[in-house]
């Protein structure tokens, strides 16, 4: 009884609030939960997941000899120096802080930021409410959250900061300009956390443009010099980036060049676009399929993606096939399956069947949310900064991986960046996904992303 009781509570509120109470009500017991939930896994998954003790071993000289040039040009991991800095930092302030409380250091600072967040929701209007409520579950559902926010990890400090930079900015209402410019140093840390999110300040930058065309058309020189700012905000959030380039001598560390079998840096891949999007693909499928209205309109994709399916399968093209690493660390829930049923059947029949399936299903996904976002383009002409904001990530998320040279994969766990975006993005494009059935889809995700940590 008494455990009930809560949860009672919680739920009369709810029922009794008005739209505009229930959302962020909503909001609030959603992150509650989730990032409880990764509480409790923080505290009993081992020791050792994935790449923990890696990453603590080389955030330690910055606790020995602190923030110089020394140390910044002798760091090892690729994956930038903001998350290392942060588990530095706790340790300088707890010198017997634990892997337990490394952890939930994480998981605490995020649910800071999702209670500022709800604050932030009462001065907005319900639609808009409406709209980050799904975006956020579609996001704390991702099947590689848990793996990211409850183990030591540079993408769980790299998510603080870029939540913390999105509310800044969401706070900034594009008007604020002290908000504004922290978001975007917040969004500049972040992007020295994980380089996966170099689409950040640019894709900001393509808001900036939008909006001032939509005001101005091509004459900038009605643009003031308040609004010059606001570009400029932008271009002092790229200098950690750029900092790191010139005494690297690139976007990785000689350090670990020298000491790693992977290789990974600025080149040319043409290849890992269309890997990066068919991923992409893959997991938004289910969200897309329960939110897709059939029609005869829908019989000549599902015929193409059909077609281009049965020419990759029978060339032979795998493009969920990381050929660096093998099995030996995990890269998704594709990319193993697909391992899983090869090597338990024994049949190659069975696993181009299985291949072939997940290809019909992301051409057809991925058909229906390009035809449905150049619709809203049409329709809504740019109104919305979010969308904006979240497509041109998405897009140049997707592009940028041309430009990753080397022979280091692109793990499926690395959706965990522009996972937050693709939200943002269904929830626009299907307005109606306020549903049983989406929410039944994030619930198979959620398992998924503890089956994940604790399998």
């Amino acid at each position: 009884m008494l455990l009930t009781a809560p949860r009672r509570y919680v739920f009369t509120v709810l029922l009794r609030a008005d739209k505009s109470e229930f959302y962020s009500l909503s909001f609030l017991f959603l992150c509650v939960s989730y990032l409880a939930t990764a509480g409790v896994l923080a505290l009993v998954v081992h020791y050792g997941v994935m790449d923990e003790t890696f990453h603590l071993v080389y955030s330690k000289p910055y606790v020995d000899s602190g923030i110089n040039l020394t140390t910044l040009y002798h760091h090892v991991p690729p994956t930038g120096v903001s998350s290392h800095l942060w588990f530095a930092g706790w340790m300088w302030l707890m010198p017997t802080i634990t892997y337990t409380g490394l952890r939930l250091t994480t998981c605490v600072a995020i649910l800071l930021l999702a209670c500022v967040m709800y604050l932030s929701l009462s001065g907005i209007g319900t639609a808009l409410q409406k709209k980050v409520l799904t975006a956020s579950a579609f996001m704390l559902a991702s099947p590689y959250f848990f793996l990211s926010v409850s183990a030591v990890m540079t993408e769980g400090p790299s998510l603080v900061f870029l939540f913390a930079g999105l509310l800044l900015l969401f706070i900034s209402r594009f008007e604020h300009l002290g908000f504004f410019l922290l978001g975007c140093v917040l969004l500049g840390v972040a992007t020295v956390a994980r380089f996966y999110f170099i689409p950040l300040l640019p894709a900001l930058l393509v808001v900036l443009l939008l909006t001032d065309y939509k005001k101005h058309g091509f004459d900038y020189q009605r643009v003031t010099c308040r609004r010059l700012l606001f570009y400029g905000c932008v271009c002092l959030g790229l200098i950690p980036l750029i900092g790191l380039i010139l005494l690297w001598g690139g976007l990785t560390p000689p350090s670990f060049n020298q000491l790693s079998d992977l290789k990974s840096g600025v080149g040319f891949n043409a290849t890992r676009p269309i890997s990066v999007l068919a991923i992409i693909g893959a997991y938004i499928t289910p969200v897309v399929l329960v939110n897709t209205g059939w029609n005869s309109r829908l019989w000549p994709p599902i015929g193409v993606a059909l077609a281009v399916a049965l020419v990759l399968v029978v060339c032979r093209v795998n493009v969920f096939h990381t050929t660096a690493l093998g099995t030996t660390v995990f890269s998704g829930l594709i990319e193993h399956g697909l391992f899983w049923i090869r090597e338990k059947s024994g049949s190659d029949l069975l696993f181009c069947l299985s291949l072939f399936a997940v290809y019909s299903f992301t051409l057809f996904s991925l058909f229906i949310v390009v035809r449905h976002a150049v619709d809203f383009i049409q329709l809504d002409r740019f109104a919305d900064k979010g969308m904006v904001f979240s497509l041109a990530f998405v897009l140049f998320f997707v592009l940028v991986q041309a430009f990753v040279g080397g022979n280091h994969p692109f793990f499926e766990r690395y959706l965990i960046h522009p996972w937050p975006f693709m939200g943002y993005v269904l929830v626009g494009l299907f307005p109606r996904w306020f549903n049983v059935r989406s929410f039944f889809i994030l619930a198979t995700y959620t398992g998924l992303a503890v089956a994940i940590l604790v399998g």
